[in-house]
């Protein structure tokens, strides 16, 4: 497939990878034509395709393996994130946006665990977390923070969820991480308590309780910003 002269050459490479995607001729963890093959099939230079493969690699689209090629990367959160990361870098968004996006997103994980169920597995590994918390600080905290919400979103069992909310919080963390590291023992406390009233929340089955802290928490995580 040749695309139009009019279309970079660079941006051809990505049109036909994502139309070999789209056929499914390519899959996670397929391995795709050497840039020779790419360059012949579609008619460009060589420099074009590598431009074009580093450029999905930088995006966390390909993975490069050395000796072996390139293949379709299984981590597909990762180009999520770093799309998101350059829109708040250029400000196309704020961290405001990306605030409201992860509140209306948490909100949505919890309708979505309450619908269908927190089964044993879930339970069990999100109180681990909250146990763990109670004697964790700084940077350790941090990573409990983000293991919490994680695994609430895990939850759903929605792989749409699970790859979207995963992305956002990556760039999410970066932020809260200022805000964990500076911590004072009662805003880690506060964070702890919200923590577990929204674990409580939900084996009690009180939504609109657990939406309550939901709301909270982001209230709480937003004064600190």
């Amino acid at each position: 497939m040749i695309l139009k002269s009019t279309t970079m050459e660079y941006q051809k490479v990505i049109d036909y990878i994502f139309q070999m995607i789209k056929d499914g001729r390519l899959i996670v963890g397929s391995k795709i034509p050497s840039e020779r093959d790419i360059a012949e099939q579609l008619g460009i230079g060589r420099n074009s395709t590598r431009e074009a493969i580093s450029i999905m690699r930088g995006m966390g689209l390909i993975e490069s393996r050395h000796g072996s090629g390139n293949y379709i990367a299984k981590n597909s959160e990762r180009t999520i994130s770093s799309i998101v990361s350059v829109m708040l870098a250029l400000g196309s968004i704020s961290m405001k946006d990306i605030l409201d996006f992860r509140r209306t997103m948490s909100r949505a994980v919890i309708e979505h665990v309450f619908m269908n169920g927190f089964d044993d597995d879930d339970k069990e590994c999100v109180k681990k977390i909250i146990d763990n918390m109670e004697s964790a600080s700084g940077e350790q905290f941090l990573l409990l923070d983000q293991e919490f919400h994680v695994a609430l979103i895990h939850a759903t069992h929605n792989h749409l969820f699970i790859t979207v909310m995963e992305a956002i919080a990556q760039v999410y963390q970066d932020s809260m991480s200022r805000v964990i590291e500076s911590a004072d023992m009662e805003t880690t406390k506060r964070f702890l308590e919200i923590h577990s009233k929204i674990y409580e929340c939900i084996i009690k089955k009180d939504k609109d309780e657990c939406l309550k802290y939901i709301n909270e928490h982001y209230d709480f995580a937003e004064s600190k910003l």
